[in-house]
């Protein structure tokens, strides 16, 4: 786990060194940009801060770089589609175990029953197989 973890944080420092670059790049090329075009940039950059700002929902941290959004904000259309994941995730967890627990529990039924088929069609009684010396026969032979 902790080489999981480790190459998780060399490849976050990477991604941030990376968008340092960029973003040194991008202010360089910045300077030389008419000011119409400054000014279009500003504006569509306040339009998208507001648009995020509108869509932010309640986030929750999974670890490395990864998020996941639990709810919608006021504005998101998909909120009620959040909602219904979130009330359906836990019963099917529940189902899902309780589908794993019987399935393993039939299958051990059925081994437990061959066992039982198969001692009672053998030529030897069933008080052999308890016996000492004839388990160590058996061991001998293999």
């Amino acid at each position: 786990m902790k080489n999981n973890h480790e190459s998780v944080a060399l490849h976050e420092a990477a991604q941030t060194r990376f968008g340092y670059a960029v973003a040194a790049r991008l202010s360089l090329g910045s300077e030389q940009l008419p000011a119409g075009t400054m000014a279009a940039l500003d504006q569509a950059r306040m339009r998208a801060l507001a648009r995020q700002q509108r869509r932010a929902g309640t986030r929750v941290w999974l670890g490395g770089a990864a998020t996941a959004v639990i709810a919608g904000g006021p504005g998101d259309r998909a909120s009620w589609r959040a909602r219904l994941a979130a009330a359906l995730a836990l019963p099917a967890l529940w189902f899902g175990l309780y589908a794993l627990q019987h399935y393993q529990q039939e299958r051990f039924v059925h081994r437990i029953a061959d066992i039982d088929t198969a001692l009672l069609l053998d030529d030897l009684p069933p008080q052999a197989y308890t016996d000492p010396g004839f388990r160590h026969y058996l061991r001998q032979g293999e």
